[in-house]
């Protein structure tokens, strides 16, 4: 019919005109246009399928490119020959449907059509789904590009699961997907799995698209994988195409936050009160308070561990019932132990809705995927978890400034040491943990410019910290934050090796997670916290406060002498008033200047994932394959380095299956290669860009006939002491 042809025809010249106000290329793009940037490796025939319709990109040849807009609308004039054929061939589509399959070539996931330019503008008027397609792929040259990259991974992917359409910006995603279906890249599926994932995408795609999915800048597959871990498999199965939709709106703000990975996490450095003040006369506000608080607050506790086998598990117990202490009758709290497996933790968020309680709080980031899934199936209440930089919108996040007290830690260990050697222990490279190294470090120079830190990992498997440490003559040792009741003999904190062996307790970083709980419940109760969340809409709120909020601080021994305990009052002063911070001015990592003199404090996002360490740091960040079980859990979830898909996927089952899958990730993990670590910034001392200085992995003696340990010092970082001497 005219009548479709002329209204496809004003649809074309909107969008060329639209595309040419925008600056854009007005026509379909030619595939061979496009490998002149690429190259080609060769063709491989696919087969006929049906392909979905938004996957046409354009056409293989220049040819009639100029007939259609971008969107495959017809161009020519309504009183054209064209016209009249494209008009025939819609009357055909709709009396018996199209008889034969296009001919289009496939290029990293997307089509070009070579034969069917008029069948496809048919199509795509009449809003069909998808189109019978006889399938050419073109191979693309080798190549270190990441999108194509991640296009080899889809082709080992399509190999064993032919299904299209299905993009990822991330290597290893296609392995994780296979995973969530109990499959793997290296053996065909069974057809009733490819006929699940089918069907379970499209259904998703559709109200993905249809709630506005193609206005967010993320991958379709991205979104999906989110989708997938939410929701529980026999529920997405079993869905209905209203119930997907409805699923896909209930998470709609889990996809904006992940769609912007630079902006998508709003760092609250500080606690902040309701701006909606109650407007009471004085004489109701006692009855005011007593209506609001005549229930009590409910808290329920879902911890990984027990604090008897647990030092961090214990400091949040303890911070549990201190809360109660705090708050007396108007809160009441409930804890549940042990729950480790998602069976486990979802009993226990039964248990807690049971209990019918406001917040629920989770305080490791290996149990955030579990607290997101009970926040989404549960938004009348709250959930928390402790971590940082996590980007979720439905499970906020809570954690504190540790670095502060590293620094006065590090000062003070110096001001100990009398070989300019002092040691520290961390616990393993996730977000946060190399901040508070450096800030360890920068503290230790401050006081003693030769003073030289040297790295040790509690997280690295299969070698002696302890004997290492002793053989460089380090005495003054910073540990593991708090004891450890399953050694309580064990040193902690920071503390001396005496001559005879022992250790003398220094200081340690407290943490007051009583006072912490109390603000965040008087947050919520005074507004504070739904106004937070109004005002950032689109991104996961980090709630991450420091010592002048009261809950950090450094607890110094009794026997310290009067001098060092000055010292550390004066820098605590100092870091509450924000007159010093660590990672303001000039920065050196071993590599080269991060930052030149005169510099602004690196952004909270700059600090947490901070990746490189300070130029009087002896040792490196550990690579995968050195992680114990544990460890390559927590880096997983919240890791400065890349975790191997394949580790990761199984790292998933231990959700299920329990410790015996942490056992298996280790074991994958030590044959994998290690991924490329982060490239250290560098800048030339007027502050422009350096040659890239990449870090040497290799180890390096650090004294004379010593033995260099796993993470010794990298080549080419300079003992200051020997320079002086």
């Amino acid at each position: 019919m005219l009548d479709d042809y002329r209204k496809a025809y004003k649809r074309g010249q909107k969008e060329l005109q639209s595309e040419i106000a925008a600056g854009h290329y007005p026509y379909p793009p030619a595939l061979d246009d496009i490998l002149k940037g690429y190259g080609c490796a060769g063709e491989v025939p696919v087969g006929t399928r049906e392909i979905d319709m938004s996957l046409i990109a354009g056409t293989k040849t220049r040819g009639r490119q100029n007939m259609f807009s971008s969107g495959f609308m017809p161009l020519a004039e309504p009183g054209s020959e064209f016209a009249g054929k494209w008009s025939d061939l819609i009357d055909s589509q709709r009396a018996e449907g199209l008889r034969d399959p296009i001919v289009v070539y496939e290029f990293l996931q997307r089509f070009y059509v070579q034969e069917g330019n008029k069948r496809t503008s048919v199509m795509r008027f009449l809003g069909m789904p998808t189109i019978p397609a006889k399938i050419t792929r073109v191979v693309p040259m080798p190549s270190d590009d990441k999108a194509l990259r991640i296009y080899q991974e889809f082709m080992r992917f399509y190999r064993v699961c032919p299904v299209y359409g299905i993009t990822f910006a991330e290597e290893g995603s296609y392995l994780k997907l296979a995973f969530l279906f109990n499959q793997n890249l290296e053996e065909p599926w069974p057809d009733d799995q490819v006929r699940l994932l089918d069907a379970t995408f499209g259904a998703f795609a559709d109200a993905f698209r249809a709630n506005g999915g193609d206005a967010i800048p993320m991958e379709i597959g991205d979104a999906f994988l989110i989708y997938l871990k939410i929701y529980e498999k026999g529920r997405i199965q079993q869905a209905s195409p209203t119930e997907v939709g409805k699923m896909v709106r209930h998470i709609w703000n889990e996809f904006v936050v992940s769609s912007d990975k630079e902006e998508s996490i709003a760092f609250l450095e500080d606690p902040t009160t309701s701006k909606a003040k109650p407007k009471l006369l004085p004489e109701l506000k006692s009855l005011y308070k007593t209506a609001v608080h005549a229930r009590p607050f409910r808290v329920a506790f879902i911890y990984e561990r027990n604090p008897l086998d647990s030092g961090w598990t214990a400091l949040h117990e303890k911070g549990r019932l201190e809360l109660e202490n705090r708050l007396g009758a108007t809160i009441k709290t409930k804890v549940y132990l042990d729950c480790v497996t998602d069976d486990e933790f979802d009993w226990a968020v039964g248990e807690a809705i049971e209990f019918d309680a406001d917040l629920i709080v989770t305080i490791t980031p290996t149990q955030m995927s579990q607290a997101l899934r009970a926040a989404v199936l549960h938004p009348e209440r709250t959930f928390i978890n402790c971590s940082v930089s996590l980007s979720h919108s439905a499970v906020r996040t809570f954690g504190g400034r540790l670095y502060e007290a590293k620094f006065l830690l590090g000062a003070l260990a110096a001001s100990m040491a009398d070989n300019h050697r002092v040691g520290y222990v961390a616990e393993a490279p996730v977000y946060g943990s190399v901040a508070e190294v450096n800030a360890f470090a920068i503290g230790a120079a401050m006081v003693d410019p030769y003073a030289q830190v040297y790295l040790k990992w509690l997280s690295a498997k299969d070698y002696d910290w302890r004997r290492e440490l002793c053989e460089a003559d380090v005495r003054i040792v910073s540990a593991r934050d708090y004891p450890d009741p399953t050694r309580p003999d064990d040193p902690w904190g920071l503390y001396r090796v005496e001559k005879d062996g022992t250790a003398t307790h220094l200081a340690e970083p407290v943490w007051m997670w009583g006072h912490y709980y109390e603000l965040i419940v008087q947050s919520i109760r005074n507004d504070a916290w739904r106004e937070e969340g109004d005002e950032r809409r689109g991104q996961a709120l980090n709630y991450w406060w420091g010592m002048r909020t009261g809950i950090l601080d450094v607890n110094l021994a009794d026997e310290l002498p009067r001098g060092q305990k000055a010292l550390v009052e004066v820098l605590r002063e100092s870091v509450l008033s924000s007159r010093i911070n660590p990672f303001a001015g000039k920065l050196v990592s071993q590599a080269g200047t991060v930052r030149p003199e005169g510099a602004d404090r690196l952004s909270s996002k700059e600090i947490v994932r901070m990746s490189w360490l300070n130029e009087n740091v002896i040792g490196r960040i550990p690579k995968q394959r050195e992680l114990s079980a544990d460890s390559l859990e927590k880096v997983d979830v919240s890791g400065l380095i890349p975790v191997a898909p394949e580790v990761s996927a199984v790292l998933s089952e231990a959700k299920t299956t329990g410790s015996a899958a942490l056992l298996a990730a280790e074991e994958v993990a030590e044959k994998l290669p290690d991924e490329d670590a982060p490239v250290v910034p560098v800048i030339e001392e007027d502050g422009a860009p350096a040659a890239s200085a990449e870090k040497n992995d290799e180890t390096c003696d650090k004294t004379p006939g010593q033995e260099a340990g796993p993470f010794a010092e990298p080549e080419g970082v300079h003992d200051k002491e020997a320079d002086a001497r």
